[in-house]
């Protein structure tokens, strides 16, 4: 607590002293305008009737966001977590909307996207993304524009197109942890009707946990590589390709016993005193409660690790004609193929064995897996783009398909299991028509409607057998826990509509209702390993209401947008880690409500002084929550008022103060703080208390839970120093600055709790030149 009132009273002492520097300004100095593609158009952000972000390259820049990864309360309600033990897998969520599951066979309710093109999967969606000009968060299904799997909303990262101008950037950092980054950007003279930039990063860093028996936790090793031709051989006719590749070769963050108590109880309540004493005093020495600086792994006999990769390459071609001056026709089409392997040990214990009973009876203590998975995804789609005196809108085809398989060996001897191999698939076909239509129907209203249907075609596979060792041949896919080759198939569909109502009260303030309906694809929990994988989970439905005020003040100084929305979800859609097993479990849980209220806000304190910032406000609560009770035979029963919502904090927020505090002759000197705060929230929808009438299912608030967390991040550069015929930036940044070391993630064992934590400070110099 004393680290936190510390850094909450030097922000506010700079936060004031710069707020009177710039109410003694001579001169206000204005905002710059935001241009965003939210609706499929460039327009301006503060006209665009709905919840969104943006963040342009300058910011992106200074506060070193070069991934999806870095992302976290960037905007209000808005979170981001690595899965538990794997980096490269992403745990979204927007305004409460989550899934904590890293498998391919379940899809995020926020849909990711890179230049307006869907990444199907969490599996490898922690990714560097080179040369972006711009990211867009939007809040809230997004439904008729961007598609399946929208309901909480979307992220766009949106990468800049070639100048056809000779000019780039260069740049070295060194760190901490034998940090080492290089980057280039250059976009090439224009050659005839082609223009083409290239951009390029690769980065290195030690880990920052010490492992006595295995390779350093934390480690990193990327690369990116970026390329993008333009041709314009006519004045209404220009095709864009773009090829990205990414490349991680790394070790995950270290997976820490946090705890010898699950929300199933203990090793001795499960396993009886006897065993489960042995088995507990053999774990105790191995807990931690704080971030470690060393660690000790012990990987299966035959497992490589720990480790974690991935490897992406996508293709994009988009097709633009101008018709008229008024009408467009675009077509955008992608191929993306990627490779993800992780391999882990999660007990966070070095025990490969204990001896109960000396030469009589021996326990194993391993909770290991590799997971390996290929996939490919392809999708195609074609706009209208049309724009008249009071009418413009949006119509659209969209068709996307993927093909994904996993296959995973797993040495789980600390629950009583034989090596097991547990292999899936997961393939979609689906496709869409949509379209929206803004009507200004008199001088300061406007009207908006629009719609989406969407069929899609899930099927896939499941086999869970025993193997001889780990990773080894087929033993017998028959018995308790296992299950034999099964497939399986099913379709669904959706309409999505919206509408939305937008009044300007004055050129600088804007109201607007929406109401937006989303839906998040049904599937197949295909790691049960039970016949009933075949029996499909639904699709998941919301309604949402918003009303917002997007708003300029002090002659475009300051800009303040607010928000507040109700989203009632239909067939929520939880998982839930069946106990003693690996086996995750989604069901269709019921209903629930999601509501809060979101402000943004950007002040420009003089010509080199400003301050912004967000905060959002989140209440979660149940209406229906169908699951076992722990009564004899455990029937169902409606556990609502018992239970909290998972990756839901009460609050979020980030503050950032940037400026000048010198102008030198030969350069400027600016200064980044960068602060976001996150509320505590639940790893799963937990349980208010086990001894509840209405309790049931799993999970309990108290144990499956995270705390608070805070950042602060600082900057200092010296920019625009000029070199030859160009200049040169140098800096020093900082992340973590006060170097928390909060608990951020865990798994819940049922009889144990592991967890990740924040990482620890990290710095970095860098030397960029431009030209």
């Amino acid at each position: 607590m004393t680290k936190k009132r510390y850094l909450a009273t030097a922000l506010c002492v700079a936060l004031g002293s710069t707020a009177s520097a710039g109410l003694y300004a001579q001169e206000r100095a204005m905002l710059e305008e935001v241009i965003v593609t939210a609706q499929k158009r460039e327009e301006n952000l503060q006209t665009v009737p709905l919840a969104i972000s943006a963040l342009s390259s300058a910011e992106l820049e200074m506060r070193n966001i070069e991934s999806l990864g870095d992302l976290n309360a960037v905007a209000p309600n808005v979170i981001f977590r690595d899965n538990p033990g794997a980096r490269l897998v992403s745990t979204v969520a927007i305004r409460g909307s989550v899934t904590n599951q890293p498998a391919i066979w379940i899809d995020s309710p926020v849909g990711l996207y890179l230049n307006g093109i869907y990444l199907g999967k969490t599996q490898g969606s922690v990714f560097d993304v080179v040369d972006i000009e711009r990211v867009e968060v939007l809040r809230g299904p997004q439904g008729t524009l961007f598609g399946r799997n929208t309901e909480g909303g979307a992220i766009n990262f949106v990468t800049r197109r070639p100048t056809g101008e000779f000019s780039g950037s260069a740049r070295a950092e060194v760190g901490n942890y034998d940090r080492r980054v290089g980057r280039l950007q250059m976009d090439l003279p224009q050659m005839g009707m082609l223009s083409a930039s290239v951009g390029a990063r690769k980065e290195t860093a030690d880990g920052w946990a010490k492992n006595s028996s295995g390779p350093d936790m934390g480690s990193v090793d990327n690369e990116a590589f970026r390329t993008s031709l333009m041709f314009e051989p006519t004045d209404n006719f220009t095709a864009v390709y773009d090829f990205d590749y990414s490349y991680i070769d790394q070790t995950p963050i270290p997976s820490s016993l946090i705890s010898l108590e699950g929300w199933g109880g203990t090793f001795p309540s499960v396993f009886g005193d006897f065993l489960g004493g042995a088995i507990e005093s053999a774990a105790q020495p191995f807990v931690t409660t704080s971030r470690p600086d060393r660690v000790s792994t012990n990987m299966a006999p035959g497992q490589e690790g720990p480790l974690e990769s991935s490897r992406t390459r996508a293709h994009a071609l988009t097709l633009e004609y101008d018709l008229t001056d008024q009408d467009q026709l675009k077509y955008i089409g992608a191929h993306r193929t990627m490779t993800f392997n992780d391999s882990q040990d999660i007990d966070g214990m070095p025990l490969d064995a204990i001896d109960v009973i000396p030469g009589v009876l021996s326990w194993g203590m391993s909770a290991s897996y590799n997971r390996e998975t290929e996939y490919d995804q392809n999708s195609h789609e074609l706009q209208w783009i049309a724009d008249r005196d009071s009418l413009n809108w949006v119509m659209g085809l969209y068709y996307f398909e993927d093909d994904g398989e996993t296959n995973g060996s797993q040495l789980f001897t600390l629950f009583g299991q034989a090596p097991q191999q547990v292999n899936y698939g997961a393939d979609t076909e689906a496709w869409a028509v949509f379209g929206q239509m803004d009507w200004q129907f008199a001088e300061s209203w406007i009207a908006t409607v629009g719609a989406r249907y969407t069929e899609e075609k899930r099927t896939g596979f499941s086999h869970r057998y025993l193997t001889n060792g780990f990773g080894g041949s087929l033993i017998t896919d028959e018995g308790d826990g296992l299950l034999p080759f099964t497939s399986y198939s099913e379709t669904f569909d959706d309409t999505s509509p919206m509408a939305a109502l937008s009044y300007e009260l004055t050129p600088d303030i804007n109201f607007y209702a929406r109401v937006a309906k989303g839906f998040k694809s049904g599937g197949f929990s295909s790691e049960v390993a039970d016949p009933a994988v075949s029996t499909p989970f639904d699709p998941q439905t919301s309604l949402s209401k918003e009303l917002g005020m997007k708003s300029m003040w002090l002659d475009g100084a300051l800009r303040l947008n607010l928000a507040v929305f109700h989203n009632a979800i239909d067939d929520l859609q939880i998982t839930q880690l069946l106990p003693g097993t690996t086996q995750s479990l989604l069901t269709n849980a019921g209903e629930a409500v999601y509501q809060g209220f979101e402000m943004e806000f950007a002040y420009q304190l003089s010509d080199n002084w400003r301050i912004s910032g967000n905060y959002g406000y989140l209440d979660t609560s149940f209406d229906k929550y169908l699951d076992n009770s722990f009564a004899p035979g455990r029937p169902i029963i409606d556990t609502a008022s018992n239970r909290l919502a998972p990756y839901a904090p009460e609050n979020t927020a980030a503050l950032q103060l940037e400026g000048t505090l010198a102008n030198f002759s030969f350069g400027e000197l600016r200064l980044l703080f960068d602060y976001t705060y996150t509320d505590k929230m639940y790893l799963y929808a937990v349980n208010k208390s086990l001894s509840a009438p209405n309790a049931g299912g799993s999970y309990v608030k108290g144990i499956d839970e995270v705390p608070d967390t805070q950042n602060l991040n600082m900057r200092l550069q010296l920019s625009d120093v000029q070199v030859g015929e160009g200049t040169m930036d140098f800096s020093f940044f900082v992340r973590n600055l006060t170097d928390e070391e909060e608990q951020i993630q865990g798994i819940d064992f049922s009889m144990f709790l592991n967890g990740t934590w924040q990482e620890p400070r990290t710095y970095m110099f860098t030397a960029s030149y431009n030209w």
